[in-house]
């Protein structure tokens, strides 16, 4: 009896502390859109999601990507062709995907699926030394068989799709391509890295 009683109290005050937890979440996050609805949309028309505490913290990335080339060429090819569900990779988890000699990279815009559901995926690089195209390329290619083998056993359409991966440079700039789009966002590449 004691052992019940004490059991239906402990779960009480479990049940306590998660309706408290919950209820100071929802203040948070309506408090959140004001604070992050003007800065975004004067940055990026396409930002991702954040914590409340890290808009401040995100802002700088974002400005600072907005001046890099790559950055500059992405965005001119988004604002051509629509690819929704892609996320950004940094330098810190560009290993986990690329097998890259960052060293050669002057620069890169990396845009990976959000769900392991899809193939489409985008990568420019621009590289220091036009010397290392073939290697970066090389490394472009070894994505394109890594994406293959993902999808191969389980999702026939991604795999297909990853098939037709592309690698495509202009000047120091390599594009790695993998989308239903290939064709229209490999000419925006083209277009927005001749210019840029």
């Amino acid at each position: 009896m004691k052992k019940t009683a004490m059991s239906l109290l402990v779960v009480t005050a479990l049940l306590g502390s998660l309706l408290t937890a919950c209820s100071g979440n929802t203040n948070n996050n309506s408090a959140t859109p004001p604070a992050t609805n003007s800065p975004i949309t004067s940055e990026s028309p396409t930002p991702s999601p954040s914590p409340s505490d890290e808009p401040s913290n995100t802002d700088k990335p974002d400005d600072n990507k907005i001046e890099s080339s790559t950055d500059k060429i992405m965005k001119a090819m988004l604002d051509k062709i629509e690819q929704p569900g892609l996320m950004d990779l940094t330098l810190d988890n560009i290993d986990a995907y690329y097998v890259i000699d960052t060293d050669l990279i002057d620069e890169f815009s990396i845009k990976t699926p959000a769900f392991n559901l899809s193939s489409n995926e985008i990568a420019i690089v621009k590289v220091k030394d036009k010397k290392d195209i073939a290697e970066i390329k090389k490394s472009m290619e070894q994505r394109g068989a890594d994406v293959q083998k993902m999808f191969e056993q389980y999702l026939p359409e991604p795999y297909k799709l990853a098939q037709d991966y592309r690698v495509v440079t202009v000047g120091e700039y390599v594009l790695f391509l993998i989308s239903e789009k290939a064709d229209e966002l490999e000419k925006a590449f083209k277009e927005a890295a001749a210019s840029a």
